[in-house]
């Protein structure tokens, strides 16, 4: 943070600023701009990424060894945001299997209802966003804050739960509800054309 502090604030910018007003206002410009640039690319630019906000809640339905999965994130959507579904049949998620959904927000997932003696066993669920070279948000569980076991055995049909988008956003930084993670960005140039004659 003081490192920030040196950069936004520091005095060698005031000093520059009293002496030099507009040359004092392009610099914060500046360093405004490439603090932008580094928010959109998932990086900081003096030093690890803050991770993203906690999501709003996972949820899981399951049946016939069958378990479709949903993060819901009512935070403003980042361009790089990235989620992940952990699963484990212990609670304490001591070793988890790991999903990685990049900007989408579900998936379904084939899990064994009965262990390797035969018994049946209970599964737990959990679920995390982050930015490219940034912690983990904090993780949020099914059933709240302790983990609730789901049993994704029976021969029940399983409707999907609806969807919640994939991570997409508006140029006002809105949740969007397409369904290939498009993120709004400044269009390419065209190509130049060549004439041959």
């Amino acid at each position: 943070m003081t490192q920030r502090a040196d950069l936004i604030g520091g005095r060698e910018l005031v000093q520059v600023r009293n002496e030099n007003p507009s040359l004092g206002n392009l610099i914060r410009r500046v360093i405004a701009a490439v603090e932008r640039m580094a928010q959109n690319t998932g990086v900081s630019a003096v030093g690890q990424a803050a991770p993203p906000p906690t999501v709003g809640a996972v949820q899981v339905k399951a049946a016939g060894g069958i378990a479709h999965v949903t993060v819901s994130d009512s935070a403003q959507v980042s361009k790089p945001v990235e989620y992940f579904i952990e699963h484990d049949t212990d609670p304490n998620f001591p070793a988890p299997h790991v999903v990685h959904l990049v900007s989408s927000r579900g998936a379904f997932l084939n899990l064994p209802a009965k262990n390797d003696a035969g018994a049946s066993q209970n599964w737990y669920f959990r679920a995390y966003s982050q930015y490219p070279g940034s912690q983990p948000s904090k993780p949020v569980y099914f059933g709240g804050l302790s983990p609730t076991a789901v049993s994704v055995g029976g021969a029940v049909q399983l409707t999907p739960l609806s969807s919640t988008g994939s991570g997409t956003a508006s140029p006002l930084g809105g949740q969007g509800g397409w369904g290939r993670g498009k993120v709004p960005t400044r269009p390419a140039p065209a190509p130049k054309r060549s004439v041959t004659g």
